[in-house]
């Protein structure tokens, strides 16, 4: 594919070098530093006696350290000249911060002339050169070369490296392997395309030279590494990748962006090309943890950007648990005051997960670990959470603020370091909340907690969470039962607004109250109203008990509403005195209140019972609708009113039960009027 060039354009100095009647001329003169002037001047000679030189000639690219300039330059033979081995050099001058712009050199190639004659002394100083972003595609046929060279070029990145030139071919291949290599090592990057000795000085080091295939350039450069000699290794298929198809690689911005803080030159290449392949979204973490101790090993003040990749992918990745890495990660963020460009949030989460002591820190001094520890608590896992409270103490307020549900957390109340009393004391919560913290302490089996929980919030949060339990997990937690039960008067608010009407909680009460403990002040008996919103279950002995327990109620002093009490209790507990099934502790409760004398027989106490029941509603001149349908059981009533109409007084009460009985109106109410019909006459 074509190069696409853009309309962003460079100006860059050029200069030409030759020789005339064994002077040297020198055109397009530019203002450089004594010593930057006697290396141009040393390099733009000949790069070696006894060599033919190629008729396109050769490429010389070197930097000007003090001058901020790099060197390209294109060299032929002057035959024409009178001085034997005479040479022209053209050279264009490239400031290092034009250079990181260009994506191909091609645009300076373009560049080149080779003077006849005399040369042209009215050669312009500037140039203007297209900036060429798409970068210069190797062909197949060249990558092995350009492998071999890359190989030892990176592999041996302390020693120069040599090899032979074949042909024109190579200037591009050399000026390709230039390009690919980021901003930094470009302009550091010292390369000669022909050359028969060695080109560097005592300060200056040639990275590449490529050397005249005709002579043995073996005895003059000792200490050179040949190409051939060195071998190929895993990392240099990605760079070959990249050279050959660069348009569908990404390994050279990505050097472009982590190379930049590199100063120990072609050594930093292959970690940044096995990090590079290592944070690929299919790369193992080992693969990971090798390329960061291989960068790590380069030095702690080289490749920031770079350890901040590293350390990105590290945080992103939810399946990283490698101790070591997850370390290498949270020591770069906490070097880079900007979360190394991940959202606060990530880096919270990553540290709450893994290192939540390091979020101590970001408690005191404001900074970027308060900002993660900030921006990750609204999103944060719960058990997360309470681990960094087990670590980090002084979290709490800061946590509670941002996240009051970690109160709803079990684990959270089995912590042991907790004030509870303190805690529970500066809480200002709702009482929706209150009874979600009430589940959660009672999951934890916090039970020492329940008095102070109904001192700080009253009872309506422990009624809620009990009544959202069964009969078995209400009697798991009858400490909560007992804490609620010491205050009776709540109690009967929450009884008569219809907050506590759940039976298996209503059994519990009734199993550890006095019958008479729940006041009753005006209005229905509390007991009514939460029973009446509640249906029979299939608990025998609890409703038993139960019953036995409104019916003692019934027969105290306390309630405006005995006749319904007896409605929701006679029945069941004759039928339970009636079939022997009365446990000893209902029995208990009930026979408080059953009738004492010899006036009945002493040993039938269903008959008690409905003797007890009777002369209530007779001597309290109970209402007498309650009772003309105080049992569902038809026997049952007719016993009752047999009992009533023994006497005047029973018969005088009949009378006002008949009436009531044909005031409603419905039809066994009638039937049950006639019935009287026929006791009182």
């Amino acid at each position: 594919m074509a190069n696409a060039m853009s309309t962003d354009r460079i100006r860059v100095d050029q200069t030409l070098h030759g020789y005339s009647a064994g002077h040297r001329l020198i055109y397009g003169s530019i203002q450089l530093l004594q010593s930057d002037a006697r290396t141009m001047l040393v390099l733009s000679d000949a790069s070696a006696s006894g060599s033919r030189i190629p008729s396109e000639g050769y490429l010389t690219g070197y930097p000007l350290v003090e001058s901020g300039k790099y060197v390209l330059a294109r060299t032929w033979a002057a035959p024409e000249m009178s001085r034997p081995g005479c040479v022209w050099t053209h050279s264009l001058l490239i400031d290092f911060a034009d250079l990181a712009r260009l994506g191909s050199a091609g645009g300076l190639l373009e560049c080149f002339r080779r003077p006849f004659g005399e040369g042209n002394s009215d050669i312009a100083t500037k140039l203007e050169v297209a900036v060429t972003r798409t970068p210069t595609s190797v062909r197949p046929h060249d990558l092995e070369r350009a492998g071999r060279w890359a190989s030892a070029l990176y592999g041996k990145p302390k020693s120069r490296i040599t090899a032979e030139r074949q042909g024109p071919a190579d200037d591009v291949l050399v000026l390709a392997i230039w390009m690919q290599q980021w901003p930094r090592l470009r302009r550091t990057f010292r390369f000669c395309s022909f050359s028969a000795d060695d080109r560097s000085t005592a300060t200056d080091t040639f990275d590449l030279q490529l050397m005249d295939a005709g002579r043995s350039a073996r005895p003059r450069m000792p200490n050179d590494i040949a190409a051939t000699a060195v071998g190929q290794c895993d990392w240099l298929e990605a760079l070959l990748n990249d050279l050959e198809l660069p348009a569908q690689s990404d390994l050279r911005p990505f050097l472009r962006n982590v190379g930049s803080d590199f100063t120990n030159g072609r050594a930093a290449m292959v970690p940044l090309i096995r990090l590079h392949g290592a944070l690929q979204p299919n790369a193992s973490p080992s693969r990971l943890a090798e390329a960061v101790s291989e960068l790590e090993s380069l030095g702690s003040r080289q490749g920031r950007m770079g350890r901040a990749a590293a350390a990105r992918v590290v945080l992103l990745r939810s399946g990283i648990d490698d101790r070591q890495l997850l370390d290498f990660a949270f020591q770069q963020v906490r070097a880079d005051r900007e979360l190394l460009g991940l959202e606060p949030a990530i880096v919270g989460r990553a540290l709450l997960r893994w290192r939540p002591d390091l979020l101590a820190e970001g408690l005191t001094v404001e900074g970027p670990l308060q900002k993660a520890f900030e921006a990750a608590l609204p999103e944060a896992d719960l058990g997360e959470l309470v681990d960094l409270l087990e670590v980090v103490p002084s979290a709490a307020s800061a946590v509670f603020l941002a996240r009051p549900d970690i109160l709803e957390d079990s684990s959270f109340w089995r912590m042991t370091t907790i004030d509870i009393l303190g805690l529970l004391r500066s809480l200002n919560i709702e009482q929706d909340h209150a009874a979600r913290i009430v589940v959660a302490l009672a999951e934890a089996a916090r039970d020492d907690c329940s008095k102070m929980v109904v001192d700080c919030f009253g009872i309506n949060p422990v009624v809620v969470a009990l009544s959202a339990m069964d009969v078995v997990g209400i009697r798991s937690r009858m400490s909560w039962v007992h804490a609620i039960a010491g205050r009776t008067k709540d109690l009967a608010e929450s009884m008569a607004d219809g907050r506590l009407s759940h039976r298996p909680l209503l059994f519990a009460l009734s199993e550890i109250l006095a019958p008479d403990a729940v006041p009753n002040n005006m209005g229905t008996d509390p007991w009514v109203t939460a029973i009446e919103r509640t249906g029979t279950t299939d608990d025998v002995l609890a409703e038993d008990l139960l019953a036995a327990f409104l019916f003692n109620r019934a027969r105290g002093r306390h309630s405006m509403s005995t006749g319904r009490l007896f409605s929701l209790s006679v029945q069941r507990l004759h039928e339970a005195m009636a079939s022997n099934r009365l446990s000893s502790e209902a029995w208990r409760i009930a026979k408080q209140r059953l009738p004492y004398g010899s006036v009945w027989r002493s040993w039938d106490q269903c008959e008690k019972l409905r003797h007890a029941v009777v002369d209530d509603f007779i001597d309290r001149e109970l209402p007498p609708i309650e009772f003309g349908t105080v049992v569902d059981d038809g026997h049952l009533w007719i016993g009752l009113v047999d009992l009533a109409a023994d006497s005047w007084r029973g018969r005088r009460y009949l009378s006002k039960v008949r009436s009531a009985l044909l005031g409603a109106h419905e039809a066994w109410q009638i039937e049950r009027a006639k019935l009287i019909d026929h006791k009182i006459i």
